[in-house]
């Protein structure tokens, strides 16, 4: 409100993390869905794949490889 700036939670449409954690919950992933997703999120808050790979104990070209486009741009949309 103070930057002129609102955006309210869309109702039936859950964030982008949510839906992943949702997803693993229900276990309808396979281990490397799993993994892209993980390194999605992490480097979504990162912003490095250096540090996403010091992180997650993977090389920065692993990282890199295993990034979600479609993921990333709907976590940057969620804010």
């Amino acid at each position: 409100m103070i930057r002129g700036e609102y955006r309210p939670p869309r109702a039936g449409n859950p964030s982008a993390r949510r839906r992943v954690a949702d997803e693993v919950m229900a276990g309808a992933l396979t281990a490397e869905e799993v993994l892209r997703r993980y390194c999605t999120l992490v480097y979504a808050d990162t912003g490095s794949y250096q540090e996403t790979g010091r992180r997650l104990g993977l090389d920065r070209r692993t990282v890199r490889e295993k990034i979600d486009a479609r993921l990333l741009e709907d976590l940057r949309r969620d804010g």
